[in-house]
């Protein structure tokens, strides 16, 4: 008998071992199905999301979507009844692309006015439900205005455009309106400044001013400059400023101001306690007798700033009463959150409002944004909101 069949028996070496079991095709079916439907969801996932990231590209935005269109009005700071309002009115008055009303300030103000106007006509509603589907209407400008990231800032006065309203305050004090004219290289051109008689204010060359302005759809702005005098430009008397380089934007405000130079009356308002111990209670008193005059120098829906001889303290309530043009006399209630002095007499009290009817406030709100009755008809008007 030979070496190996001593140490590998015959039985041994027939044995035949099998470490791995042979493939089976059920598995294999299995395994190939599972794959596929993995990479299907893949592919289904990719497609939707590249879809939906097409649909919120600016430059994609002219099919109409209103599930894209519900989450940009979310995502702007728009409740439920904004977006059902806002975007009825889109689709009645036939907006091309719908998708610019959150960019567009002309759009947007275009469809809200035919939207205002046609409420205003409908006699079904009554005076409540006409207000607060008003309040409504101007509420979405104020929200998408305000909430808008179209306002990209500006960093230098040499970015400004003709037309610009400016607030000019000399270091002798107070503040006066103007526009710019032109601007040109080395220097803005604006409009003489004027008071409130519109008297023009003739400024000293080389004084230095502080200037504030508000950017449509973005934020409040101030510099300082420096008077070089007057020239005629483009046919009439302007004042010559020099330009900043450095423009300071100044914390956003919540609500739009328009400059409103007009008079008003305001009232003190006292809080008395009466009672005593636990039945004590205190209450709100105007105090009718002492009637002061002032003037409105710019006005907001939250609020406004008031010159005045007789200013009252930081803290103080107060009644004010104003026209806006309209004929009627607003009435709202206020607290001043801050006063300063004047350096010549008298001091500016910036109010905010803590009470006012709807009413008033639709109107404050048409004051500001300048709303006036569409040029075309009248569209037919069903508020989403009464369903």
């Amino acid at each position: 008998m030979t070496l190996p069949a001593i140490f590998f028996p015959p039985l041994l070496l027939q044995t035949r071992y099998q470490f791995l079991d042979q493939a089976n095709s059920r598995n294999i079916w299995i395994f190939v199905t599972v794959l596929g439907l993995f990479l299907l969801l893949l592919i289904v996932g990719n497609a939707i999301r590249n879809k939906r990231s097409r649909y919120l590209n600016p430059d994609q935005r002219r099919k109409y979507n209103s599930y894209v269109f519900r989450k940009m009005s979310r995502d702007i700071g728009l409740d439920k009844p904004h977006t059902e309002m806002l975007e009825y009115l889109v689709r009645v008055c036939k907006v091309k692309q719908p998708f610019l009303v959150f960019s567009n300030a002309g759009l947007l103000d275009d469809i809200l006015k035919k939207g205002i106007y046609s409420l205003e006509q409908d006699r079904k509603l009554s005076p409540e439900q006409k207000q607060a589907r008003l309040s409504t209407l101007y509420q979405t400008k104020q929200l998408i205005e305000r909430n808008s990231k179209r306002g990209v800032g500006i960093k230098s006065t040499n970015l400004l455009k003709s037309g610009q309203v400016l607030m000019i305050h000399p270091e002798s004090g107070g503040q006066f309106p103007a526009k710019i004219i032109s601007n040109m290289r080395d220097m803005l051109a604006c409009s003489v400044p004027k008071d409130q008689a519109s008297h023009p204010q003739r400024l000293k060359k080389g004084a230095r001013v502080r200037v504030d302005f508000w950017r449509e759809s973005d934020a409040g702005y101030s510099f300082t400059s420096k008077v070089l005098g007057y020239d005629n430009i483009k046919g009439m008397v302007s004042l010559l400023i020099q330009h900043a380089k450095t423009v300071r934007s100044e914390q956003q405000r919540k609500f739009r101001r328009r400059t409103l130079h007009r008079p008003c009356f305001f009232y003190p308002i006292e809080i008395i306690q009466q009672g005593t111990g636990r039945r004590s209670v205190r209450k709100a008193v105007v105090q009718s007798h002492q009637r002061l005059l002032g003037n409105l120098l710019d006005i907001s829906a939250g609020g406004c700033s008031i010159t005045s001889l007789s200013p009252l303290k930081s803290g103080h309530l107060l009644k004010m009463e104003f026209e806006l043009g309209s004929g009627q006399r607003i009435t709202v209630f206020g607290k001043i959150k801050r006063s300063r002095p004047q350096h010549h007499r008298g001091g500016i009290m910036h109010v905010m409002f803590t009470r006012l009817s709807s009413q008033f406030l639709n109107q404050i709100y048409s004051y500001v944004y300048d709303y006036a009755p569409p040029a075309r008809g009248p569209l037919r008007y069903t508020s989403p909101l009464r369903r």
